[in-house]
């Protein structure tokens, strides 16, 4: 009877202790900071665990309490923004040069900074918690607790077993868990990929060109960077900040589906040919070109951080000439402009030449953070300031497209340019004065994107409002420069109105999605 009272005042000691519940909210910010959808149960079960861990090895909690809030205060920002840790976000951590990477610290809210903040001062007050009792005996409420924590463990891996897919002992649902296993499984999968890369950059592609007739004498490809298509006015977008493409004679894809929703991803799905959803970097557009014999020309605003540590850079290498503005590393220049790209294009342009040409450019564009390459300028306020500037950066871009069209058409030859952006972005804090765009996979609007061919010999603006997919990008480029090849496969005229077969979409997971299952982010046009 007498133990039967010591455990019954042991346990209610325990529930009614303050640091109970102050480790309960604390848990719970822990959860809401890793990007995981929350949930009381696993709140509940890390708080069981650091009041165990509290009566038999107070200093390992404190180890346990420091790490977890370091972590999750740093990482509420990006949580809030990206969720959870996946390949891409991974893979955009290991691509990311300096300068992206503090912009992108400009566009969080300074409230997400102060929940950070104050998650780590929580962290701090639990660290400074005095030891008062050196050692305590096991009671049957520890046992119970452990138990308990060991159960809610293994609910993930049940869950996936009858759900049809492998147990796995690492597939746990308890966010601190899962979180690092998420990191872990993750980066390897990145660095896999990149030393995959690595491994093909020096390999030589395997196309088999069948036949090179080119219509016109000069391509341009433009890559746009997060132009959501309900953000351009020529694609439908409520403001009038496309001049340029809304009047151009040239051919509009209204419903134009890009492969992902991050550049590195998105551009290595869309530019290279896939195998078994694999990208195989050395078989591209570029190399493609080369091989029908195209001199193919790469001019880049984006930085790059080595030769072959990104998709696009593995890419680019294959170029004739390449040019990086931006080095990618510490000394990276932020005054660079997507409009400083047209200087090289004009001395190309400059030179005449007999066999046919591809030039290359990849913009900044829309990448976040647009106020702090505008300087904070835009041209109409709209819902916040970042937002406004979002929309602004999209002038910026028709500006420059219409400028590169005056140099095609300035060299007298025949010419086809083709722009479209790698993906969408989706709101965060919509409706307060804080809203900004960031990448996501969950909306349409983080894979509908413009898409339009503009020729010399255009003489009407036309739109075309059949479902075109990103992952039959180098179908539409066969067909649109002439070159056909044994690999490449036209199952349908790209630039019709027949319909192709439904589209997929690649999410932060690797999984291929149906687009049509995704949910809706409408652009809110109230001001």
């Amino acid at each position: 009877m007498s133990i039967i009272l010591k455990e019954s005042v042991a346990f209610r000691s325990q529930t009614i202790n303050p640091w109970t519940g102050f480790y309960f909210l604390q848990s719970m910010l822990i959860n809401f900071a890793l990007g995981y959808e929350f949930s009381v149960l696993y709140a509940v079960v890390f708080t069981c665990a650091l009041c165990v861990l509290w009566r038999h090895a107070p200093r390992a909690q404190k180890i346990v309490i420091g790490i977890t809030s370091l972590v999750a205060a740093s990482y509420f920002p990006f949580g809030q923004a990206y969720g959870a840790p996946n390949f891409n976000t991974l893979l955009a951590l290991h691509s990311t040069n300096m300068e992206e990477s503090t912009e992108i610290l400009t566009i969080f809210p300074w409230h997400h900074y102060a929940i950070g903040a104050f998650i780590f001062a929580m962290g701090i007050v639990s660290m400074r918690r005095r030891v008062t009792q050196p050692s305590t005996p096991w009671l049957k409420w520890d046992t119970l607790g452990v138990v308990f924590c060991v159960a809610s463990y293994f609910i993930g891996p049940v869950q996936n077993h009858f759900r049809g897919f492998e147990f796995r002992l690492i597939d746990t649902g308890v966010p601190v868990l899962r979180f690092v296993r998420d990191v872990a499984v993750n980066n390897y999968e990145v660095v896999k990929e990149q030393e995959n890369m690595a491994q093909l950059a020096s390999m030589k592609d395997t196309w088999t060109v069948l036949g090179v007739k080119p219509k016109y004498h000069t391509y341009v490809v433009v890559i746009g960077e997060s132009v959501r298509r309900d953000a351009a006015g020529a694609f439908g977008g409520h403001w009038n900040n496309t001049p340029f493409e809304s009047q151009a004679n040239g051919t509009f894809f209204m419903d134009y589906i890009s492969a992902s929703g991050s550049t590195q991803k998105s551009l290595g799905l869309t530019l290279n040919r896939v195998v078994d959803d694999k990208p195989q970097y050395q078989d591209n557009f570029v190399t493609l070109a080369n091989r029908a014999g195209f001199q193919t020309w790469w001019f880049s605003n984006q930085g790059q951080i080595g030769e072959y540590d990104t998709a696009i850079a593995s890419i680019a290498k294959r170029a004739d000439e390449v040019q990086f503005l931006k080095s990618g590393d510490f000394e990276a220049d932020k005054n660079t402009r997507d409009d400083d790209l047209l200087k090289l294009t004009n001395q190309v342009l400059a030179t005449k030449r007999n066999q046919p040409q591809l030039i290359v450019l990849h913009l900044m564009g829309s990448h976040p953070s647009t106020c702090e390459r505008s300087g904070g300028k835009y041209s109409e306020f709209v819902q916040s300031k970042e937002t406004s500037c979002y929309l602004y950066s999209i002038t910026a871009t028709d500006e420059l497209l219409g400028k590169l069209y005056s140099q095609l058409v300035a060299t007298n030859d025949s010419f086809s340019m083709v722009y479209f952006s790698d993906h969408g972005l989706t709101f965060r804090e919509r409706g307060t004065d804080v809203q900004y765009l960031a990448h996501d996979d969950l909306f349409k609007q983080n894979f509908q994107v413009p898409f339009m061919v503009l020729s010399s010999d255009d003489t009407k603006h036309r739109e075309i409002k059949a479902r075109r997919s990103a992952n039959d990008f180098l179908s539409f480029f066969s067909q649109w420069t002439g070159i056909t090849t044994q690999e490449i496969k036209n199952s349908y005229p790209f630039m019709s109105e027949k319909k192709a077969g439904p589209v997929y979409i690649t999410n932060f997971k690797l999984q291929k999605i149906d687009y049509d299952r995704l949910a809706t982010d409408v652009f809110d046009t109230r001001r």
